[in-house]
């Protein structure tokens, strides 16, 4: 009996790491950008560009951005979807910090499907442990751009 309740337990904690370790979803909230430390957060939607240095402003848009649960993308994706299907941008310029941390949101097609995608990355040099630089699944085209139109015109 204890033999069989050992092996449960063995299997169940090896479970659950596999579990974990399988899981593709990123949450933007575990960077754990903190409004303080964000010199300047610009958007861009569409042709239109609003920077900002407003603490408040900023404070708001993370907090939308911690909203996000996103799927890293399985498929390959070609470069240029990231220079000619642009929606929209989001680039954080921290202070004291050299480079920018920018989030590019596109609408594509996917093995047939019109999909929205968002591509995480950094520039100049700037180095963020906790963020995978990787490009990952929105929940919809839809969703994407209605959250992105409400930064822009709520929040900026």
């Amino acid at each position: 009996m204890k033999k069989s309740v050992v092996l449960m337990a063995a299997l169940l904690i090896v479970l659950v790491v596999c579990l974990t370790g399988c899981n593709t979803n990123f949450k933007f909230e575990n960077l754990g950008f903190v409004t303080e430390e964000v010199e300047e957060l610009t958007v861009c939607y569409g042709k239109d560009r609003k920077p900002t240095s407003n603490e408040e402003k900023i404070g708001r848009v993370i907090e939308e951005l911690n909203s996000l649960d996103i799927e890293k993308c399985k498929e390959k994706v070609e470069e240029n979807v990231f220079n000619d299907s642009v929606v929209g941008k989001i680039i954080f310029k921290f202070k004291d910090k050299e480079g920018t941390f920018v989030m590019t949101f596109v609408e594509t097609t996917v093995n047939g499907a019109k999909t929205s995608l968002l591509k995480c990355e950094t520039t100049d040099g700037l180095k963020i442990k906790k963020m995978p630089k990787d490009i990952y699944y929105m929940s919809s085209v839809e969703a994407t751009n209605a959250m992105l139109n409400k930064i822009f015109a709520n929040y900026m």
